[in-house]
């Protein structure tokens, strides 16, 4: 653990990348942490373009690019949507070569609706460097209850790419309650993106809530020899959740995808066709883990551990004793029993995530999950917060404040993602300053 107090480290980082041009930026500064410094080796806060402030736009998902790059899908988190990407060197500041000093520019959406407005969930990098996000586009803006799929992809200098879908966007305009909403990426060796998602997830619409997988060629058009048609559709039961929240591409080609089934935390494994992967689980390539007592549910989390392992987070219990659940996997889809209490931890602590959106694993084998402190009132209503946990999934309780670390810079932050890189774990968000946001990244060393 390093021990170089943050403002020493935030100023020498600062010399150094100022050194490769990266600009653009209205401060870089040592946060106020709300315990002593645990290891954090940055802390950057980006400026935004004024639109993106404006639609309090924040980061809620990372991926890793070519030369050490970083991009963060932004999405508007105040109720207004926001459908765009920030490149960021080495995952601190803005690369001004890329879009607009940094960020993707808005674009008009090819086709007509009234209150139509995007939304962002996630990023992903192909092997040229081109970049794809997911999300999708929804109808209605203080309580929007119409979605549909909505893909757009940049080229390497942040432009929209004209030979993806239509002018570098694959979409359709919202037509009835429900419909399909993406929350992940993944792009396979040979180029086909995978982008994970749920339909009628919130029980609007004609028909039971399901998980989605999309399969896309190179130019916008399905990929029919994927699952069915293009698709994988895990259907769950009316008046349940189910939906896709994550989806990894193995080093063997198999893809992996996490959700809920029937309001179960569920893993899903196929073979690189879209087929389920018969040796998983069992037999039926599924797995489900209940986790919730009487509510459902918040969103879970996924992440890879060394030797094939699997790394699942959730928000289960009780509303009176809500708890994050953390789980491990074998390859096979089978709990690892030397982890925690036979495969799950799920610890009552008195510090804890109020809300759990991301997860990752060092390079040294420690479980960080992130999201938002619990809210204590109106006015303090959670800060950008993480939870360190050890390999065997027991709390670190020398990390922070029993585990539990926070970065306060006003009324409102949250952290939205984790990326792992060699040199420890990214995590990006945002915080609220009044009616618009700033951008927030920590890097958190090994």
């Amino acid at each position: 653990m390093r021990t170089r107090p943050l403002v020493t480290t935030v100023l020498i980082l600062v010399a150094i990348v100022g050194l490769t041009a990266v600009a653009s930026v209205e401060r870089v500064r040592a946060a106020t942490p709300e315990s002593a410094e645990p290891g954090l080796t940055g802390v950057f806060e980006p400026a935004l373009p004024a639109e993106a402030a404006e639609r309090q736009a924040g980061i809620v998902d990372l991926a890793s690019g070519n030369g050490g790059a970083v991009f963060g899908a932004l999405k508007g988190l105040g109720g207004k949507g926001y459908f765009g990407v920030v490149a960021l060197a080495g995952g601190e500041m803005p690369i001004t070569s890329f879009g607009d000093e940094g960020y993707t520019r808005l674009f008009h959406l090819p086709f007509s609706g009234f209150n139509v407005e995007p939304q962002a969930e996630a990023v992903a990098v192909q092997p040229d460097g081109k970049v794809v996000v997911a999300g999708y586009s929804q109808d209605g803006i203080r309580r929007p209850d119409s979605f549909a799929a909505l893909l757009a992809r940049y080229s390497p200098d942040g432009s929209l790419d004209q030979s993806f879908g239509t002018a570098g966007i694959v979409g359709r305009r919202p037509e009835a309650p429900g419909g399909t909403q993406l929350h992940d990426l993944a792009v396979t060796p040979d180029g086909t993106i995978l982008a994970a998602g749920g339909r009628n997830e919130d029980e609007r619409g004609v028909g039971a809530p399901a998980g989605v997988l999309l399969a896309y060629r190179s130019d916008g058009s399905l990929d029919t020899a994927f699952g069915k048609g293009g698709r994988v559709i895990v259907k769950g039961r009316a008046a349940s959740y189910s939906t896709l929240r994550a989806v990894e591409v193995l080093a063997s080609g198999k893809v992996l995808l996490l959700g809920y089934l029937n309001q179960r935390v569920l893993l899903v494994q196929l073979d690189p066709d879209g087929s389920p992967d018969r040796s998983f689980g069992g037999g039926d390539g599924k797995v489900t883990l209940d986790v919730h007592a009487n509510f459902c549910c918040e969103p879970d989390a996924l992440a890879l551990a060394p030797r094939g392992r699997i790394i699942v987070a959730a928000v289960g219990g009780n509303f009176r004793r809500p708890r994050t659940f953390l789980a491990r996997y074998l390859p096979s889809g089978r709990l690892d029993r030397s982890f925690g209490k036979d495969g799950v931890e799920a610890p009552f602590l008195r510090r804890r995530l109020g809300v759990l959106l991301g997860v990752a694993v060092g390079p040294e084998g420690k479980i960080v999950t992130v999201g938002r402190t619990e809210a204590k009132d109106a006015k303090h209503r959670g800060s950008f917060a993480l939870f360190r946990s050890l390999p065997d999934g027991r709390p670190d309780r020398g990390f922070g404040r029993e585990g539990l670390y926070s970065l306060k810079l006003g009324p409102e932050g949250i952290a939205g993602a984790a990326l792992t890189l060699p040199s420890g774990i990214l995590i990006g968000g945002s915080f609220i300053q009044g009616p618009t946001t700033s951008l927030l990244l920590a890097k958190l060393g090994q």
